[in-house]
């Protein structure tokens, strides 16, 4: 699999965190597992041939069609790519989606919608055209720059609710909810409420899962570190309490995941 990473012009940069584009060349078949990213994201598969795309999560169909839209997800999501086959990628900032398009997140939480569910019939075909009218990774991430750019809101109104988390991801998702109470003007309801229709997940699982991500680009600056120091440093009570999440977001204990494709996981993990 060959994996391109790109960067959203600077006006986009508070919503969409990067582009990510893979391609399967024809005849290649890669399997994939990724866990949750505490991201939401657009998924275009542009298949030639015979290519195909099958993704799951809990061992159901995640999504069928070749452009949609999908939420947090909360277990891993994971399948198998045939090429040739090309899928381009947009992984949103926590708020990024619900700020565009003024959605409901929990309702695409573990699921997706098409995308033409999601923006209506004319418009995502319209997107679609556009994107398939070019085979230029750069030209078809210009498309998209141009689509989501018209989305930017014009109120210029700066929501409190994202220094809620820029404090967890300054402090890599080790703080509960009783301290985000503590420093911001926030009710517990409130929070909950706020969470999950800005983000599509209860502040406590956020928290859980942006914890476990900073857990594994951690590791991956630190490779010879015991699971022990790793539990230590990074916000957990023990190993125990650690493992719980690794079994939890990979499926294996800790001792194992060097049967996964750790390559993979980790770069999706640093989007």
């Amino acid at each position: 699999m060959k994996n391109s990473s790109f960067l959203p012009i600077p006006e986009l940069q508070d919503f969409i965190a990067s582009y990510v584009i893979q391609e399967i060349p024809e005849g290649e078949t890669e399997t994939f597992f990724s866990p949750p990213l505490a991201m939401s994201g657009f998924i275009f598969t542009v298949v030639n041939g015979s290519g195909s795309l099958d993704a799951k999560i809990e061992n159901r169909d995640f999504f069928t069609e070749n452009a949609v839209a999908t939420g947090q997800v909360t277990s891993p999501v994971y399948g198998q790519m045939v090429g040739e086959l090309k899928t381009i990628l947009v992984f949103f900032k926590p708020t990024g989606m619900h700020r565009l398009f003024r959605n409901d997140l929990s309702e695409l939480t573990n699921t997706s919608k098409t995308l033409a569910e999601f923006i209506g019939q004319e418009e995502a075909d319209l997107l679609w055209k556009n994107l398939t009218d070019h085979s230029d990774n750069e030209k078809q991430i210009e498309v998209l720059n141009n689509f989501f750019k018209k989305r930017i809101p014009t109120d210029g109104k700066e929501d409190t609710f994202e220094q809620v988390l820029d404090y967890i991801h300054e402090m890599n998702g080790g703080k509960t909810l009783a301290d985000i109470e503590q420093n911001f003007s926030y009710t517990r309801k409130t929070l909950e409420r706020r969470f999950k229709k800005m983000v599509g997940l209860s502040p406590k699982v956020y928290i859980q899962i942006y914890r476990f991500k900073c857990l594994f680009n951690f590791l991956h600056a630190n490779p010879g570190i015991t699971w022990v120091q790793l539990a230590n440093q990074t916000g957990y009570y023990d190993q125990s309490h650690m493992s719980r999440y690794v079994r939890e977001y990979l499926q294996v204990s800790p001792n194992s995941i060097v049967q996964l494709d750790m390559e993979l996981i980790n770069y999706l993990l640093n989007r």
